[in-house]
């Protein structure tokens, strides 16, 4: 197995253990639902979807202490995209951010995990790991093929902090490897329903979650070609 794919596999090994929580796992606080502010925008260049949405009163004063302390954390985001007025999922999307305190190096090392790609980079300051973990800027959401343009949508979702889970390498593995044009899943795909039934709907253990929906609208366009020629 080549390195990329390792890191891959083993960055949707936390990501899949952070989302399937055993039943004997600590029990968790409160469940809060909450509507807020999600922009969804069409590439219309390449008829991709992507979501942009800050969260980083999520991060309350006791999970920054942890941090602060240096406790290894994570964070992870899962929605849906769905048409307004109807409860099936069109397409959906994670994005996940582990944050581990290197103390030789002083700083934190932020792996993040989004559709199709996945990525490692370090920052010193919590500044740093709040702009890389505690927003999702054009984190991709589906395509043409999964959800219908100029129709609006809207989107729900959870954040969880610190998730706990059960060995799932075997899903873990098809997820990895499926082939996909954009890397989310769609109803099409034999994963779906696994991502939907336990992701969103079956509620976890873990350290704080938050669940969310977004009052539907129509997506904001933009031309990708456009951004790449200035």
């Amino acid at each position: 197995m080549s390195r990329p794919i390792r890191g891959r596999l083993f960055a949707w090994l936390a990501l899949l253990g952070a989302l399937l929580a055993p039943a004997t796992a600590t029990a968790q606080t409160e469940v809060v639902l909450v509507q807020r502010e999600v922009e969804l925008s069409w590439d219309t260049d390449r008829s991709l979807l992507y979501l942009d949405m800050g969260f980083r009163d999520v991060l309350d004063a006791g999970i920054q202490s942890k941090l602060s302390r240096g406790l290894p954390t994570t964070i992870v985001l899962a929605a849906t995209v769905q048409r307004a007025g109807s409860n099936e999922p069109l397409s959906t999307t994670t994005q996940t951010c582990r944050i581990t305190w290197h103390v030789w190096e002083e700083a934190y090392y932020v792996e993040i995990v989004r559709p199709g790609s996945s990525q490692a980079r370090w920052t010193p300051t919590l500044e740093g790991v709040f702009r890389r973990c505690a927003e999702a800027h054009r984190l991709l959401a589906g395509d043409a093929s999964q959800i219908p343009q100029n129709v609006p949508l809207f989107a729900r979702g959870s954040i969880q902090i610190n998730p706990v889970s059960p060995e799932v390498m075997h899903k873990l593995q098809r997820w990895v490897m499926r082939p996909s044009s954009t890397g989310t899943a769609a109803p099409g795909d034999a994963l779906f329903s696994t991502f939907t039934g336990l992701f969103l709907q079956r509620i976890g253990d873990a350290e704080r979650e938050v669940r969310f929906f977004t009052r539907p609208r129509r997506p904001t366009r933009f031309s990708s070609h456009a951004e790449e020629r200035h």
